[in-house]
């Protein structure tokens, strides 16, 4: 019998080796000056396994997965569970577990929990919009480990597994005005953050234009209600946030003002960034880098490395990989007619651009701290490891095909 060759897609595999050579290459420069070189070692092994895990994942019945994404996502909420109450306290975050010399993060795993048990749902039968367990069921999926991550605490992270909820919920064909009604509601948090008289403008506002596209009175009545309640509880949630992120929720409008109250990052990154110039510093030769100013930079801010001592040639190189990186993601996905495949993919991808996003825009003083890494460019071998499964699985998706 002759054995089928395996389909390898030949693009995807360049801009995932472009990532990981430039973030070997960068790790060492900016753990250089730290006297921690053997990161590169650790983040090479990482990949190494991780590049092990993504072949044979694509060899996988991945349509199975929809059976067993009630066992993967009730195995990720144990295991933040378990973080919660046993997990190992670094820099006042509670985010890791460790059994002897191994240690992960469950946040990372929890990721693909959440995006299996969504497409699970979201793939079964038809969906009536109308309904609000819809609605409900996805938000209760998602605020459960949201909840969870907060408590560790690790703001970013949740705001990628409510960015998974959002992809899944327009690829599973979300109608317009509802996705207009979910951002019109959430917008009332950072409205709230203004002032009360634009909050209550807002509302009032709000309530006109659901007028005039046609909305019954008493659903007018229910959506501004909710969108009042959200900005309201947000202010509750900013009561309770730990000192830390308040600072750097306030060193992100004015991280000059409070450089010393913890916008500092902020402060460094984009000087870091600025002294890149169009073919940077040179290598091992940022100032803000190798004098220590910047820290975290073999992690959340890999990224200020790589522009400070490559410049924006360096940059380009690796805004171009990651291009190539969702090209091929996308182009495999959207080969397929399976429901589930589509949407799991969907959140796959969606976890891959906003997180990358996200880094570059905290790295650029664009956003605040949020403690996410640069997806298969930062160090860690949680991350690593799963981001390379997780393409796996995308690439088994393109294998199934339309099956």
């Amino acid at each position: 019998m002759k054995c089928s060759k395996p389909n390898i897609d030949l693009y995807l595999i360049l801009s995932i080796f472009m990532l990981f050579a430039v973030g070997v290459f960068f790790i060492h420069s900016s753990s250089y000056a730290r006297g921690i070189e053997g990161l590169v070692l650790k983040q090479t092994i990482w990949f190494i396994a991780g590049g092990a895990v993504l072949y044979f994942v694509r060899f996988y019945p991945v349509k199975n997965l929809m059976s067993l994404s009630v066992i993967i996502y009730a195995v990720s909420i144990a295991l933040l569970v378990i973080t919660a109450f046993f997990g190992t306290a670094r820099m006042g975050a509670r985010r890791w577990i460790e059994i002897g010399p191994f240690q992960f993060q469950p946040s990372e795993i929890g990721k693909f929990g959440l995006i299996c048990i969504l497409a699970r749902y979201y793939s079964n039968g038809r969906l009536d919009w109308k309904d609000i367990k819809v609605y409900a069921t996805g938000l209760l999926l998602t605020a459960i480990p949201v909840l969870l991550v907060l408590k560790q605490p690790d703001l970013g992270t949740a705001v990628i597994y409510i960015a998974i909820l959002g992809s899944v919920l327009i690829a599973s064909g979300l109608p317009g005005v509802y996705l207009f009604n979910c951002i019109s509601v959430i917008s009332f948090i950072f409205i709230r953050a203004a002032g009360i008289q634009y909050f209550v403008t807002a509302a009032i506002f709000f309530g006109i234009i659901l007028k005039k596209l046609s909305f019954r009175p008493s659903k007018i009545v229910i959506l501004v209600f909710l969108a009042l309640t959200t900005g309201f509880l947000s202010g509750i949630v900013w009561d309770n946030l730990r000192p830390y992120q308040q600072v750097r929720l306030m060193t992100f409008v004015d991280p000059e003002r409070f450089s010393t109250e913890g916008g500092w990052q902020i402060v460094q990154s984009k000087a870091a960034v600025s002294n890149g110039g169009l073919t940077g510093a040179g290598y091992k030769s940022g100032s803000q880098t190798q004098l220590g100013f910047l820290p975290e930079g073999h992690n959340d801010f890999i990224f200020s490395v790589i522009a400070e001592e490559s410049g924006l040639l360096g940059v380009s190189v690796l805004l171009s990989a990651f291009l190539l990186l969702f090209h091929r993601l996308v182009k495999i996905v959207s080969r397929t007619t399976n429901r589930f495949l589509y949407l799991a993919g969907t959140g796959i991808i969606a976890l891959f651009i906003f997180q990358t996003v996200m880094n570059i825009y905290v790295n650029l003083g664009m956003l605040p701290v949020t403690g996410l890494t640069l997806p298969l460019v930062s160090y860690g071998g949680t991350a690593v490891m799963m981001n390379m499964f997780m393409i796996g699985v995308v690439s088994s998706v393109g294998k199934t095909g339309k099956n």
